[in-house]
C-alpha cells in the first residue's frame, strides 16, 4: 500500500510539473504572437536588439550611445510560474544603455521601459546607473521617448542631465540639459559602438 501511495504521489507531482511546463509554453506562444517586435525572427526587424549612434546635444557635445533592449521574460521578477498573458502591470522592456565621449570605459546604465502601443511604434525608456558602476561625471541620460517605424532605425527624444558626484543637474537655460535632445540610432553591435567611441576621442 505504501508503494502504491508513493507511486500515486510521484505521478501527481509529475502531472503538476507537466502542467506548469505546458502553461509556460502556451504563454510564450501567445506572447510571441501578440508582440513579434520583441522576439528575434529571421528576415524581420524587431524593436528588441542593439541600437547604436551619436547623440549631439544642443550645446554641440557629442555622445556615443548604445541601447541594448529586449522584451522581459514573462516570469521576470516572479517567484511563481509565469503568467500566460502579459499585462500593463508587468515589466516589459529591459536592458542596458552605454554612453561615451571617447575611448576608455563607457558609462553604463540599466534600462527599463514600456511600449505605448501593441506594435511598439512608440515607447518610453528610463535609465538608472548600475549599482556596481563607476560612471564618470558628465552628461547622462535619464529617460527617453522613442519612435520606431518597424525598420532599422529608432528616433529618440532624450532627456539629459549633468552628473556631478551624486548630483543630477539640469537647467532650463542650458542647451545640453534644458530640453530634450533629438537623435536617431541604427542597428549596431558592441564593435560599432567601440568604433564610435574611438572616433569621438580623436
Amino acid at each position: 500500500m505504501k508503494a502504491k501511495g508513493c507511486l500515486t504521489g510521484v505521478i501527481g507531482i509529475g502531472a503538476l510539473f507537466a502542467f506548469v511546463i505546458a502553461l509556460d509554453i502556451i504563454g510564450s506562444r501567445i506572447d510571441r504572437a501578440r508582440f513579434p517586435w520583441g522576439y528575434d525572427a529571421p528576415g524581420k526587424s524587431t524593436l528588441a536588439g542593439t541600437w547604436v549612434g551619436v547623440v549631439t546635444t544642443g550645446g554641440g557635445q557629442r555622445l556615443g550611445m548604445l541601447i541594448d533592449m529586449r522584451l522581459a521574460p514573462l516570469d521576470y521578477h516572479r517567484q511563481r510560474s509565469a503568467p500566460i498573458i502579459r499585462t500593463q502591470r508587468m515589466t516589459w522592456l529591459i536592458g542596458k544603455v552605454l554612453t561615451c565621449t571617447g575611448a576608455g570605459r563607457p558609462n553604463e546604465f540599466q534600462l527599463d521601459g514600456k511600449p505605448e502601443d501593441n506594435g511598439a511604434s512608440r515607447f518610453r525608456l528610463s535609465m538608472h546607473p548600475r549599482v556596481d558602476s563607476l560612471n564618470a561625471d558628465g552628461l547622462a541620460p535619464s529617460h527617453m521617448r522613442g519612435r520606431w517605424s518597424g525598420g532599422d532605425s529608432i528616433d529618440l527624444s532624450i532627456s539629459l542631465h549633468l552628473k556631478r558626484g551624486k548630483s543630477a543637474i539640469s537647467n532650463s537655460a542650458d542647451p545640453d540639459t534644458g530640453r530634450d535632445t533629438e537623435a536617431t540610432l541604427g542597428r549596431g553591435t558592441d564593435a560599432t559602438f567601440s568604433s564610435i567611441c574611438q572616433s569621438l576621442g580623436r
